[in-house]
């Protein structure tokens, strides 16, 4: 089975590398970071990476928004939808979105980026310290007309809250309960409003699964997605 995962903010591949080899065995791994300005581009460019072939679609953050955007725009291709951190919410107001841009066009986004990885795992200075430290060197380079498109699209992303009730597909809403960027409430939400959604909530991880709990994620994702064997 095709599993293509989207990256979030200002990170790469390295996202999800501990996560893939304990899917391998089960699914086909494909990477795609989605760099346009608006999140249906975005969303556009992940389906013509599947090439035609039906795929389950996985992103976290940003690449939640992304993810989710995919399944809404081809539900036909997409077997599956996996989102971490991403809730159905609206931007809101573009003020923040608008400081940002100046401060990354004004350094490259070092001060921010800083910022955000001494809140972005559970527990940065202890045990998520080598997943803080990995989501330091994805955003550090990262190509900067990247970081600010990827920017203007959270910036000008709308709610879905509502449109999610038309996701068939099956999906997994995976939060850290430490997340302090995306409230696991907003997860939970967007799992009642779905038809065939499961929420999963993670002790001692905040908002990088895939890097503080790669173990746990695969396994969820394993029991949501891989048919279990036919007993003999």
């Amino acid at each position: 089975m095709l599993l293509l995962l989207v990256p979030a903010f200002a990170c790469d591949g390295d996202l999800y590398e501990p996560l893939i080899p304990l899917l391998r065995s089960d699914f086909d791994c494909e990477t795609v970071i989605a760099e346009a300005p608006d999140m249906a581009a975005c969303a556009a460019s992940v389906v013509e990476a599947a090439k035609g072939r039906s795929f389950v679609v996985l992103g976290t953050s940003f690449g939640g928004h992304v993810a989710r955007e995919v399944a809404l725009l081809a539900p036909a291709q997409v077997r599956g939808l996996v989102v971490m951190g991403a809730g159905a919410g609206g931007a809101g107001p573009r003020q923040s979105y608008d400081e940002r841009r100046g401060v990354i066009e004004d350094d490259g986004g070092a001060a921010l980026f800083e910022a955000m990885a001494r809140g972005i795992v559970f527990e940065p200075e202890g045990r998520g310290q080598e997943a803080a430290d990995s989501f330091r060197l994805m955003a550090g380079r990262a190509p900067l007309d990247r970081v600010l498109a990827q920017n203007e699209a959270l910036m000008t992303r709308a709610e879905r809250l509502e449109a999610v009730a038309s996701i068939g597909c099956p999906s997994l809403l995976i939060w850290g309960e430490n997340d302090a960027f995306s409230a696991p409430a907003d997860g939970r939400a967007m799992a009642a409003a779905m038809p065939d959604a499961r929420f999963v909530g993670l002790e001692e991880c905040g908002h990088l699964p895939s890097l503080e709990s790669p173990m746990r994620v695969a396994a969820e994702i394993r029991a949501r997605f891989v048919e279990p064997p036919v007993a003999g």
